[in-house]
């Protein structure tokens, strides 16, 4: 988000700014598991609406539009609404524990940060 996302936001300076905000990168989710959990959809949604704010005046709209863990989305899409509403609610994701300890370790980590770079970057080949 911060490498390649929001420096294409700003180059392309919104007036609004729209989110398909789907949650099927949800680890759980039986066909995208991406392993994002809860916290991830938190921290996404906090960089695009600081970007908004820097942006375009906070004009954000998020339009649910998928995630297929009806166990799991419920908690994905109130970290997200929490997020943007300011208020933190007292339920806890039953999954999240599990979800962080299925994240990727080091190397693969690193892999992914040097790909990251080079597409921040302009480096394809």
């Amino acid at each position: 988000m911060t490498r390649i996302v929001v420096p294409a936001l700003e180059r392309f300076e919104p007036e609004l700014i729209i989110v398909a905000c789907g949650f099927d990168a949800n680890a759980v989710d039986p066909l995208a598991r991406m392993l994002l959990h809860s916290e991830s959809f938190r921290l996404m949604t906090r960089c695009v609406r600081q970007a908004a704010e820097r942006l375009c005046q906070g004009r954000l709209v998020l339009v649910h539009e998928g995630g297929y863990s009806e166990a799991y989305v419920p908690f994905c899409g109130l970290a997200t609404l929490e997020e943007l509403s300011g208020v933190r609610t007292a339920v806890d994701d039953p999954m999240l524990a599990l979800v962080q300890l299925q994240q990727p370790k080091a190397a693969l980590l690193a892999f992914q940060k040097q790909w990251i770079e080079r597409l921040a970057l302009g480096v394809i080949d």
